[in-house]
């Protein structure tokens, strides 16, 4: 009876709800243990080599993205169960170095990730990781929950990874956004042609990695990810270009080069000098008649741009190639 009752106010009280509320949480908070590098033993040694392992992934990788490191902890053909980025050590490094475009931090310290504990069994080890995580009518206000990653190591190095990520959601279809066009349709096809010729100027400087190209597509205070204005985007593209001629010459990246394709593309007008590109992307390796290894894929995604025309030329503002909406 005391059941049905609750389950009635319940009821109720979705009803009486408006639509654009949202449910609170109802777990007790998530909370990381104090000291999170003492999950990472075992006195068990093959239990205990992994974990060390585990420990140097969360900590040199993830927390520091001392990526150039990456093959000490993770195996070549690194099989990868997460659908934003491709398997292998080569696709996970790209990831987060080129596509993420995360800064390495030389000096990394202690584990400083809210880790709530680490678990291991046979070849594999979890590791439980506390998130916080926004409302979505009131970003200022918070709820927990829990992460987690999941390897499976050979011989001291991780040989495959799961967790719970999924790709972006998509657009709904039952409020399109109200685009404000441009002045006439004359200048909505020049505005829109001169907007493809910008995102073909910039994949061209990315596959290029011609430093000085690729700033100038820019506004001065443009933005890839958390990459901010000219100087440091030329400074990116310039730090890629050393790092790859270096990895060519030792022979580790073959093939005929880098190739980033954009297709899909939606160009929705916010008004007459501000667009947004909505489009999906991928960056490949290799190809070319004769040339081996095959092409292969490196990364996926979607993308959201935000363009402008300044002084009657458009420019890229911000680009971001992880959104998580729109």
């Amino acid at each position: 009876m005391k059941l049905a009752t609750l389950l009635a106010a319940t009821a109720a009280v979705t009803l009486a709800t408006p639509a654009a509320a949202q449910m609170r949480a109802l777990n007790d908070p998530v909370v990381a243990h104090p000291d999170p590098e003492s999950l990472f033993t075992s006195d068990d040694p093959e239990l205990h080599r992994n974990k060390q392992a585990a420990l140097h992934i969360m900590r040199e990788l993830l927390q520091c993205n001392q990526w150039d490191r990456a093959g000490e902890w993770l195996t070549d053909r690194y099989i990868q169960h997460n659908p934003m980025a491709a398997s292998g050590l080569e696709g996970v490094v790209y990831y987060f170095t080129e596509v993420a475009k995360v800064e390495r931090i030389d000096d990394c310290g202690e584990l400083t990730s809210p880790i709530v504990d680490v678990v291991a069994e046979d070849d594999l080890v979890t590791v439980l990781i506390k998130r916080e995580i926004p409302y979505g009518d009131d970003p200022e206000d918070t709820y927990t929950t829990t992460w987690f990653d999941t390897w499976r190591f050979v011989d001291g190095k991780a040989d495959v990874h799961w967790d719970p990520a999924t790709l972006p959601p998509a657009q709904t279809q039952s409020a399109p956004p109200q685009s404000a066009a441009p002045a006439s349709p004359e200048q909505e096809l020049a505005d829109r042609a001169a907007i493809e010729d910008l995102m073909w100027r910039y994949v061209r400087a990315t596959d290029t990695l011609d430093a000085d190209a690729y700033a100038s597509v820019f506004t001065p205070d443009g933005s890839f990810n958390n990459v901010e204005g000219r100087d440091a985007l030329r400074g990116m593209i310039a730090s890629l270009e050393e790092g790859n001629a270096g990895r060519f010459a030792r022979g580790e990246m073959p093939g005929a080069g880098m190739y980033h394709i954009m297709s899909n593309q939606r160009i929705e007008f916010v008004d007459t000098d501000h667009a947004r590109v909505h489009y999906y992307w991928q960056t490949l390796f290799g190809g070319g008649a004769g040339v081996e290894p095959a092409p292969r894929v490196a990364a996926v995604g979607r993308g959201v741009d935000d363009v402008v025309r300044v002084d009657g030329e458009w420019l890229i503002r911000s680009r971001n190639v992880v959104p998580t909406e729109g």
